[in-house]
């Protein structure tokens, strides 16, 4: 008999009382809560935090989760009165701090937001406080102060260098103030710590386009029309990128070219001779822009073709009228048209049957300076 009281006695000193199970109990709501949260199903959230707040009315931590799920289904009364009930229990309970903050954000009750995400950064402790900088500064966006904006993205990038999407919005306000130099020094350092994707390679072709490096912005197109990972969409606005890239580049060295003194112009020959520097409109851009659907201008009647080169793109119809005659005269082409597409007007050379007959063309249009790349039609 003393075997069984023995083991009676060891099962009731083991069993764990009643509070132990009431403890047990809201933390396994909790976790189930949790679980269900991260997996986005949201009503099983709730039920599981409702529980778990029941059973442990005291536990901030449980108001809070309950808050943040609330939120995520618009049930903004809610999870403000959880918040609330959390910071009621503990007034120092940061987390539940910037929640709130973040909700009167979401609500538009910016003036309570900004008090409340300043509370945060209140708190040293607070391992944060980039978010709590970031949606300050979405606040201040939002009501239209683009310069506390830019310096809290400033800030939350500063405490937390790896913070992707303030570093992007920082550098996309950079851009839209126009000082590139500060954008691209942001994509570069994203793509330094390892971040690279073609939205991030044609961010850095937009920025070195606008600061006039136009052979490193088509490097970076390149990149973008050359990624398998890239959508369509984006390899359209690539293209698109390019066209501005191309028009710039050739304006500029017609600019040059315009701007000389008259008595350093050499007389007009057939085919002029490599250092005269007539212009390289398309140098190193791969064949990869797709033929165009384009109309041509009345002046030129269009055969039907295969293969063309095209050898320049300008803003204006002027600028490529001038570009063609100047190869009709001093290179003596034939065969030349200007086709306009959306604003850009592009100058064509040529009619193959075949790539390899334009690619062999294209190779002797560079022998005399002349660089372009081959589209079908």
């Amino acid at each position: 008999m003393m075997w069984v009281f023995l083991v009676l006695f060891l099962l009731f000193s083991c069993a764990p009382r009643t509070g132990d199970t009431g403890s047990l109990k809201w933390q396994y709501n909790y976790d189930l809560g949790m679980s269900s949260y991260m997996a986005k199903n949201y009503s099983e959230a709730i039920a599981n935090f409702y529980k778990a707040s029941q059973l442990a009315p005291n536990e901030p931590k449980v108001w809070n989760a309950l808050g943040l799920a609330y939120t995520e289904v618009q049930e903004y009364q809610k999870a403000e009165t959880a918040y609330l009930k959390a910071l009621e229990i503990d007034k120092k309970y940061t987390e539940a701090k910037m929640n709130l903050g973040i909700l009167y954000f979401k609500q538009e009750r910016y003036e309570r937001s900004i008090e409340a995400l300043k509370q945060v950064l209140e708190d040293e402790a607070f391992p944060q406080k980039h978010m709590a900088f970031y949606y300050l500064g979405k606040v201040y966006q939002s009501m239209g102060n683009h310069r506390e904006y830019v310096n809290n993205l400033r800030k939350a990038t500063a405490y937390n260098p790896m913070f992707i999407d303030a570093q992007i919005e920082l550098a996309q306000a950079y851009e839209k103030e126009e000082d590139y130099s500060q954008a691209r020094s942001v994509y570069i350092s994203l793509i330094n710590n390892g971040i690279n994707n073609p939205n991030l390679d044609l961010s850095m072709a937009r920025v070195e386009y606008k600061l006039g490096s136009y052979t490193t912005a088509k490097s970076y197109i390149k990149k973008v029309l050359e990624d398998k990972q890239a959508s369509s969409q984006l390899k359209s606005q690539a293209y698109d990128l390019l066209s501005e890239v191309l028009i710039a580049e050739q304006a500029r060295t017609i600019l040059l070219r315009t701007d000389r003194p008259a008595q350093r112009e050499k007389p007009q020959e057939s085919i002029p001779k490599p250092q005269e520097g007539i212009p390289k409109p398309q140098e190193n851009i791969p064949a990869l822009q797709p033929a165009p659907k384009e109309m041509p201008l009345q002046e030129t009647q269009t055969r039907q073709r295969v293969y063309r080169i095209q050898v320049g793109a300008f803003s204006s119809v002027q600028l490529a009228r001038s570009w063609k005659e100047r190869l009709e005269r001093e290179l003596n082409l034939k065969d030349i048209s200007v086709v306009e597409a959306s604003g850009v007007f592009r100058v064509f050379y040529g009619s193959f049957n075949t790539r390899e007959d334009a690619q062999k063309e294209l190779s002797r249009l560079k022998g005399m300076n002349i660089y372009g790349f081959i589209v079908q039609e």
